[in-house]
């Protein structure tokens, strides 16, 4: 009986023995370790330009989401009037349809998209949004200028927000790629970008975002950028607001409440001369580094001119404000309320040669605090 077990056992220990070559008689060598990928800053960094340049290409509504993909008869330039289509609704907040033939009729379209650039994750958190970029404007305190979401979907269809020409925007192409850290599939890069303003002169200095990225497998996980502002600009500051350039001229343009108003002298206008709204709005203060003269403020209409395939402004009204403005006075518009998304109102003046400018004012459609913004659509007035 001992010597019938004994065999069992060694029978099984050789069948144990010839599983484990194979079958052959030959011993299996287990598989090596595959070791994680060690990406390059060239690979990673490219993969940030092109994630860069998607949103670019959203923010001004072209490649994926160029007009002939957007309908944009439907939107509603009253969003006051829920009979139209309600507040809460994207046609009432600057968003427009996107249409089937630009491949993307859903969110779930758009992640797929975006998976060559970000991970899963990243998309299961439904961030269809650039990363958030912030800029400190008073100490240790910061507001949110990108990083808003720019497509939503509602009652089945796609929306894509499209107004937003007049921002900064960073200048992928010029970005430099710094390498942090990277362990194991994880690595984490510093991106140093600097912006560029549609019209404006790029022989001006302009702010640089710096970014930080984590990456997980060579694709973004996750992103976060924070906004400085150049040197030569800070001196036309009270506080860190939005400026537009116009040739060696800074403009400036701020919130009141964040302006110490008696730096100045004050030329104040009523903006309820445009719409008929007395006592109520916000008010807003704008600079100039140099002098400027015949300073009005205007109102005018908008349209959309296809072969220039741009928007373009219709004069309606104009008023006097000052026959003069230097660098020690500012411009103090109050009762400023919108009609829209799109600007209706904004300044016209003189510069020191006796050309004639005009630049929109509008809010920056960012949350509260509601900036103002002031850029140069000159080239894009009309007069009827």
């Amino acid at each position: 009986m001992k010597r019938f077990v004994f065999s069992l056992v060694l029978i099984v220990a050789m069948l144990l023995a010839f599983t484990a070559c194979g079958g052959n008689g030959n011993i299996q060598e287990e598989p090596a370790l595959e070791l994680p990928h060690e990406w390059t800053i060239e690979e990673l960094g490219a993969t940030i330009v092109s994630a860069g340049e998607f949103w670019n290409k959203w923010w001004a509504s072209h490649h994926t989401f160029e007009w002939e993909h957007i309908d944009d008869s439907r939107r509603n330039w009253q969003p006051w009037d829920e009979e139209i289509t309600p507040a809460h609704h994207p046609l009432s907040r600057g968003f427009a349809v996107v249409l089937p033939s630009s491949g993307f009729t859903s969110l779930d379209d758009v992640g797929a998209y975006l998976l060559q650039f970000y991970t899963q994750d990243w998309v299961n958190r439904g961030e269809f949004a650039e990363p958030e970029v912030s800029m400190e404007f008073m100490a240790d305190e910061y507001v949110t200028l990108f990083g808003f979401y720019g497509l939503e979907e509602y009652d089945g269809e796609l929306f894509v927000f499209i107004q937003t020409e007049w921002s900064a925007r960073p200048d992928w192409r010029a970005a430099t790629h710094t390498l942090i850290e990277q362990d194991g599939n994880r690595a984490v890069v510093e991106t140093v970008v600097p912006t560029y303003v549609h019209g404006h002169s790029q022989s001006e200095d302009m702010p640089t975002i710096t970014y930080r990225f984590t990456f997980i497998d060579g694709r973004i996980d996750s992103g976060i950028g924070q906004l400085h502002e150049a040197l030569s600009s800070q001196d036309y500051h009270v506080w860190q607001g939005f400026d537009a350039i116009l040739g060696g001229m800074v403009l400036s343009i701020h919130r009141a409440e964040d302006v110490d108003l008696e730096r100045f002298v004050l030329h104040s206008i009523d903006h309820a001369i445009l719409w008929g709204t007395p006592g109520y709005g916000e008010q807003m203060v704008i600079v100039a580094s140099e002098p400027i003269s015949n300073v009005a403020l205007i109102n005018f209409s908008n349209d959309w001119d296809d072969d220039a395939e741009e928007f373009i402004y219709v004069l309606i009204a104009s008023h006097n404000i000052t026959d003069l403005l230097t660098p020690s006075d500012a411009l103090h518009i109050y009762s400023f309320m919108s009609l829209g998304t799109l600007p209706a109102s904004g300044i016209s003046f003189y510069d020191a040669h006796g050309e004639q400018y005009f630049f929109a004012v509008h809010h920056d459609n960012s949350d509260s605090p509601h900036w103002y913004m002031m850029w140069n659509i000159t080239d894009q007035m009309r007069f009827e």
